[in-house]
């Protein structure tokens, strides 16, 4: 293995206008795929071919159409008693013949557009509530005709007559964006135009169309600009490290190398953006300024040993080959661990940020070094820097610092692994969609205005196979749906439920003038067929084709639901599904819609979440054992690499923060990254051993070779993504919020503990073979005497 470094060593530094050649090469070639790139948040987008979620929502969308709204919520002013006024009615008139004009709406449902049934002169008809939006008569009647529509009150417009709602049904898109993003942006613009809010009307928005804008507009936002700042910071601190225009700007070549050829293969292989993918370019900027700093601070000591940029490139590739590939392997191992989900997103980003793991260790050990060899420049303020500088004086300071208190730090760390592990299992799963959205953000305040309004707007859709082509109507069929849909509606999470059975009762009353006694269900299939086809006759706008199926053997009962944790909606799944299990046996039913979808992420969230974290550690654990060619030595350095991300989930517990979609992936990616520094001190602790020194000595040597850059690093990336905490949207802060987390626990993990233990172990060790190795550590005191 020796030999082959070497030569791999000897041949980049040799080829290194080869080298740079290359790797233009292959960054001109990533370009071009690039174009195929896109975002897609949609739900079928993060589920596996062959998923029954998955294939249940095509069902829906097969059976029938569109499923998506997008919901507009309008209020009375406070010095008008309802929305049965001009003014208000010419609002909600403005948005609705807007909506209607729109190609990305398939249907409108609205006040001013209502229509209802009745009997005119004993036979059916159908008709508008207003005839005049402006005439005081024809708005007090429509008042006193909206007071009976019980399909409207509660779902349409509140009983109190201040909040109504416009529900526009938007076609949908398989794996795109495209129409939602476009009717956001016309709506947001039209919105502005018409100065509603100036005129006393501040809309409230939700649905899918805008949770999927937000989504989409609030991670470009951030990327936007928090990348490039979180950047600019690193640079920043780079150059107050190393003093040097070098050390700062050349671990940029690498990432950008890097960045560019890992989204070069993503567009190659066509897989979109999406929310779990913004993690990709923070996550390998972690682990290109981790690999850079290391090299850098080794290239910087052998020059500062008098070797020129040639040898001291070429004897930094033979030092660091071996714990640079461990690395980038252990890293990969932790992406590739989030492979084991059922979610597609999740495994692209677990195979993008192994690809570029590897990617930078080829890069750092190629590109990188052949860069350096070619800067002669070493100035004394970054021999200064590297050699005796604020890092170098606390790295020499470790060794006596962790000797002395070895037993008192290992209790420490001994205790704060217990509470970890205790609070561990109090971790909350909660993939609700919401809670990516700040607390401020108005997304999150109108669906919360919605639930109050409407006791739910998004919905859980009911499929009820009646068993045969026409078999809707069938009076026992329909009598069994519309009991279940009374158990459904007297559920306290659900709001007003419409369905067919809710059109057959009114289409009966309306048959026999209007008698209250009629408003039930028809009788026989005939006259339940006979009431359907009346209603397609009687000019009514609305079609029935997203309550039954083409084939009339389907409905659909669409459930609002309030938003809720995802514990809580699987509880209420779980109970509905219980229900009619036990009294609905003879019914075939199928759940789906955006929440069930939502809700199965957040199973797959949960078991891939410990599935992870198992895999990443076992891989860890077998490749540090293989690497320190010791199962001791290999199980000492998991410690300090696997207590950060266990403190980190204590202090989840601690914050009330849930485990969601980020922060999962954020916890296995950081849990590859965080083994980097531990790898790199624990690899030069046991050459020096294996050299003949003790373990102090040994621990020195580790510190002041490998330290540096474990502070270095750990420095510059914690200042770099704590940029992250100011952003909008709450997977990217969590991105930066964990980053900085488990990379400051690592560097005390791996610069404090990690010594203490070795010195507990093999300090111990030494000192009872042979009790005159016992060490005596001196000290200066401040008034020169010593300690």
């Amino acid at each position: 293995m020796k030999s082959f470094i070497q030569l791999w060593a000897r041949s980049v530094i040799a080829g290194r206008w080869l080298v740079l050649g290359a790797v233009a090469i292959a960054m001109a070639l990533a370009i071009p795929p690039m174009s195929n790139l896109y975002y897609d948040n949609s739900n079928e987008r993060f589920f596996l071919n062959g998923d029954p979620n998955l294939a249940t929502f095509n069902d829906l969308l097969e059976r029938f159409g569109d499923v998506e709204y997008l919901s507009v919520g309008v209020v009375a002013p406070e010095n008008a008693e309802d929305l049965f006024n001009p003014e208000s009615l010419q609002v909600i008139a403005e948005l609705t013949e807007f909506l209607e004009n729109r190609p990305e709406v398939t249907q409108v449902r609205s006040l001013t557009k209502y229509q209802y049934t009745h009997s005119g002169g004993g036979m059916m008809a159908t008709d508008d509530v207003f005839e005049d939006i402006t005439d005081p008569v024809y708005i007090a009647e429509a008042r006193d005709i909206m007071r009976g529509e019980e399909m409207a009150l509660g779902s349409l417009i509140t009983e109190d007559f201040r909040h109504t709602r416009i529900a526009a049904r938007t076609q949908y898109e398989v794996g795109e964006s495209v129409l939602k993003m476009s009717l956001m942006v016309a709506l947001r613009d039209f919105v502005t135009e018409q100065q509603f809010a100036e005129r006393g009307y501040p809309l409230y928005l939700s649905g899918q169309p805008v949770f999927t804008e937000q989504f989409e507009t609030l991670s470009k936002r951030d990327q936007a600009w928090l990348n490039p700042t979180m950047a600019v910071v690193m640079i920043i601190i780079l150059f107050i490290s190393f003093r040097s225009l070098t050390g700062t700007l050349v671990p940029w070549v690498l990432i950008g190398s890097a960045i560019t050829l890992v989204t070069g293969i993503q567009g190659l292989m066509r897989w979109p953006h999406s929310v779990v993918e913004s993690a990709l370019i923070p996550a390998l900027i972690i682990i290109g300024v981790g690999v850079s700093v290391h090299v850098l601070v080794e290239f910087y000591r052998f020059r500062a040993e008098g070797q020129s940029p040639q040898a001291a490139a070429q004897a930094t590739i033979e030092h660091l080959w071996i714990p640079a590939f461990y690395t980038a392997f252990t890293t990969a191992a932790g992406f590739m661990a989030l492979s084991v989900t059922q979610l597609l997103p999740v495994r692209q980003f677990a195979w993008l940020g192994a690809i570029g793991a590897m990617m930078l260790f080829l890069l750092a050990m190629t590109l990188l070094p052949a860069v350096l060899s070619f800067i002669a420049a070493f100035s004394d303020r970054t021999r200064h820097s590297v050699s005796t500088g604020i890092v170098a004086r606390i790295t020499e300071a470790v060794p006596a610092f962790t000797y002395r208190y070895k037993r008192g730090l290992t209790l420490l760390g001994a205790a704060l692994l217990a509470v970890s592990l205790a609070l561990i299992p109090r971790i909350e799963v909660d993939s609700n969609f919401i809670t990516y959205f700040k607390q401020s953000n108005p997304t999150r305040a109108d669906l919360v205005y919605f639930d109050d309004q409407y006791n739910g707007i998004q919905n859980i859709d009911v499929m009820i196979d009646s068993g045969e082509p026409g078999g809707i109507h069938n009076p026992q069929f329909l009598l069994r749906v519309a009991l279940l849909q009374e158990w459904l509606e007297a559920q306290p999470e659900t709001g007003q439920v419409n369905s067919l059975i809710d059109f057959h009762k009114s289409i009966n009353q309306a048959l026999n003038f209007d008698d209250p006694a009629y408003l039930r269900l028809p009788d026989t299939r005939e006259m339940a067929a006979q009431f359907l086809l009346l209603y397609d006759n009687s000019g009514s706008d609305e079609d029935l084709t997203d309550v039954k199926d083409f084939d009339e053997r389907w409905l659909r009962i669409s459930v609002p639901i309030r938003n809720m944790k995802a514990s809580e909606t699987t509880a209420f799944l779980q109970r509905m599904n219980g229900h009619v299990a036990r009294n609905f046996p003879d019914l075939t039913i199928e759940t789906s819609g955006s929440l069930v979808m939502y809700n199965a992420q957040d199973m797959y969230i949960n078991q891939g979440m410990f599935q992870s974290f198992l895999v990443a550690l076992a891989i860890i654990g077998v490749s540090f054992i293989v690497l320190f060619r010791s199962v001791k030595y290999g199980l000492i350095a998991l410690v300090p690499s696997i207590v950060p991300i266990l403190i980190t989930g204590a202090l989840l517990v601690v914050l009330g923060i849930p485990l969601n979609l980020g922060t999962m992936v954020v916890g296995a990616m950081t849990m590859g990254i965080a083994v980097d520094d531990a790898i790199h001190m624990m690899n030069r602790y046991l050459i020096g051993k294996r050299a003949g020194m003790n373990a102090y000595d040994a621990i020195t040597h580790a510190a002041n070779q490998a330290g540096r850059a474990v502070v270095f690093t750990s420095i510059i990336l914690v200042l770099g993504f704590s940029v992250m905490l100011m952003g909008s949207f709450i997977p990217y802060i969590y991105v930066g919020l964990f980053a900085a987390s488990i990379m400051s626990l690592a560097l005390l993990g791996d610069l404090i503990f990690l010594p203490a233990i070795l010195h507990w172990v093999d300090g111990r060790a030494e000192e009872q073979a042979d009790p005159s190795t016992n060490q005596t550590i001196v000290s200066v005191s401040p008034n020169g005497g010593t300690v």
